[in-house]
């Protein structure tokens, strides 16, 4: 059997128990927050499944169609979908997408990535200690939400360098921006990200990557979760809706960096051996400017004074 063959029963031959559970958990988010869902798929795929993560990616996209049209159908619905700033939000981020793609060879990634964790980190705070943010149900046409274009632009672009979901993204910038209520926002960004989904995973498919199969499980078993949560959502207190989103914000944030704190905590033991002909790292930098408290501290304890009045004599019996 072909290496491609076993690629594929290994992707389509995947537990359906554990499919189901990633497509509630998915679901549960997308409804409640007005994520895809993706944030919790491509993980979960990687965890639970063994997918690697260019298939867990890809699936990801292709499961997020259904999720992403349940829920928007479930806000709109309630009336909480905003079509004028959806248009400008849904060409942008598509644009975006599609320039994003054509620079990922050549776009600063760590940086992309830290300037997005601080924003979010920084967002997340002000929506749990700053004021209420200010609501207006009765969003309209209007030059203002011309904005939403080179926003859709830049979420699009972000999106397809770092991985990151538009949803997290899209929610704030129409709360604390267009004074959109939360409900609505989240129902708008389901919206924009359904035609998003559905091109790249289309794309996906084309080039071979991602299970239809395991994308379908995923997608129609958490159709359910996200009409249900987004019930939830419509009917939520705004405080407390911008409370979890807080939440979801720096949970976010962190697993965007994740993999750069993890390499930089790599990194550290091998400060000391550094070769004197290269520049130094921050890290060694760092370590080099606590070294001589450690060494100092170190001394005083082992030379300490003892019952009698007199310092130790034999440092070693101080260290046992």
């Amino acid at each position: 059997m072909s290496e491609n063959a076993a690629d594929e029963r290994t992707l389509d031959g995947v537990p359906w128990a554990k499919l189901v559970i990633i497509g509630l958990v998915a679901g549960a988010l997308s409804g409640l927050f007005g994520l895809g869902g993706g944030v919790a798929i491509v993980p979960l795929l990687v965890t639970l499944v063994g997918f690697d993560q260019r298939q867990a990616v890809a699936t990801s996209l292709l499961a997020l169609a259904p999720l992403s049209v349940a829920g928007a159908a479930s806000y709109a619905w309630h009336g909480q979908v905003n079509l004028w700033m959806a248009v400008p939000l849904a060409v942008g981020c598509m644009t975006g997408a599609w320039l994003g793609a054509s620079l990922l060879n050549r776009a600063p990634l760590a940086l992309l990535r830290w300037a997005y964790a601080v924003v979010s980190i920084c967002t997340a705070v002000y929506l749990l200690v700053g004021p209420a943010p200010q609501v207006s149900s009765d969003v309209g046409p209007g030059w203002p939400l011309l904005w939403l274009l080179p926003i859709g632009l830049a979420i699009g672009v972000l999106s397809a360098l770092t991985g990151i979901g538009g949803g997290a993204i899209m929610v704030p910038v129409m709360q604390l921006g267009f004074a959109a209520p939360a409900a609505m926002a989240k129902g708008t960004s389901l919206l924009v990200i359904t035609p998003t989904s559905i091109l790249g995973g289309a794309r996906a498919l084309r080039k071979g990557n991602g299970s239809l199969r395991a994308s379908l499980w995923i997608g129609c078993s958490g159709v359910l979760a996200t009409v249900a949560a987004s019930q939830w959502s419509v009917v939520m207190d705004q405080r407390l809706s911008d409370r979890l989103f807080a939440a979801l914000l720096v949970f976010v944030a962190l697993k965007t960096v994740w993999g750069d704190l993890r390499a930089l905590l790599r990194r550290r033991p091998r400060a000391r051996t550094a070769d004197p002909g290269q520049p130094a790292s921050a890290s060694a930098i760092a370590f080099a400017s606590v070294a001589p408290v450690v060494s100092a501290a170190q001394q005083c304890w082992i030379h300490r004074p003892t019952a009698s009045g007199s310092p130790l004599a034999n440092p070693s019996a101080a260290e046992r």
